[in-house]
């Protein structure tokens, strides 16, 4: 009895100094109501009964990806000005329990080139990705949110972004000077389209339902655009029909030999939609004539 005793006083000795080794690394600051509690790299705040909030990021790694939990419980948000002007992160992976991501959380962000989001997130704060230069990936398409936010995009690097269906609003200069901005996918789901949502953007195309406000929008404002029903991708060469040829005219189009003769075509043969016609648009074309990849919309 006594050594079972001994055994299980020795395993709470291990426990406690555990958790106290665990604690001495937590550091809790009070501002205000505001409770602050950093953790590594990382400083957090309560922001309901279920989750935490990242107050904001303390490390200095240029691949990130958010905690999923903390303190036995979900981080459901990253807060307002989070990643402020942090200048040595490249790759941001959330989890599919980011919720909400404040106002200007990766402002100034301008080494930031790709960003991983899912379903889970609903909200984008204001200037949520403002001035992020580098910035080429947001699978935006993949999220459930409800509007793009005031100036959310401006000055970014981004060549292409689909919207997702969940949309229902683009903010006051959303993209402003988005100049690398060649396209951008709006569902029938967007009815709200501010006046300067797209100052700057000069190389924009919209792709868009017939009749729907993008198109309205497009043609009130003098802003290239073509319709879902219109639109062929992987029809490289304009004849409204898929075939090898496409395939050799983006081959010949990589050495030299081959004009894309206006910006729909250069859309056209972007069939992976990264702001590049290469081997890869080739390659998915290919898969597409031998049924592997069905609709070259929906890569």
């Amino acid at each position: 009895m006594k050594r079972v005793f001994a055994i299980v006083l020795s395993l709470i000795i291990i426990v406690s100094a555990c958790v106290c080794a665990s604690a001495a690394n937590i550091d809790r600051t009070v501002t205000g109501e505001k409770v602050v509690i950093t953790d590594g790299d990382w400083a957090y705040t309560k922001v309901s009964n279920y989750g935490y909030q990242i107050d904001s990021y303390l490390g200095s790694a240029a691949n990130v990806t958010i905690p999923l939990s903390f303190a036995r419980e979900y981080v459901t948000s990253i807060g307002d000005f989070a990643f402020n002007e942090n200048s040595t992160l490249t790759t941001l992976t959330t989890t599919g329990r980011i919720e909400s991501i404040g106002s200007y959380a990766f402002n100034g962000c301008t080494s930031l080139k790709t960003v991983k989001l899912y379903d889970s997130l609903t909200t984008l704060g204001v200037g949520c990705f403002y001035g992020d230069s580098a910035l080429k990936s947001v699978n935006l398409s993949d999220t459930s949110i409800s509007a793009v936010s005031p100036y959310c995009f401006a000055e970014c690097g981004i060549p292409t972004m689909r919207l997702p269906d969940t949309c229902q609003s683009i903010g006051h200069y959303a993209f402003l000077n988005c100049s690398e901005l060649l396209r951008i996918d709006i569902p029938a789901s967007v009815t709200e389209i501010d006046d300067t949502a797209f100052n700057g953007c000069d190389k924009l195309i919209i792709v868009c339902p017939e009749g729907s406000t993008a198109a309205q929008y497009a043609e009130a404002k003098g802003i290239d655009y073509i319709t879902n029903e219109n639109l062929l991708m992987g029809d490289v060469n304009g004849d409204n029909k898929v075939n090898i040829r496409d395939v050799t005219f983006i081959q010949l189009y990589r050495v030299g030999l081959y004009d894309l003769v206006d910006n729909k075509a250069f859309l056209r043969s972007d069939v992976d939609r990264n702001g590049v016609v290469n081997i890869r648009d080739a390659t998915n074309i290919q898969l597409h004539l031998v049924e592997l990849i069905p609709d070259l919309n929906n890569i």
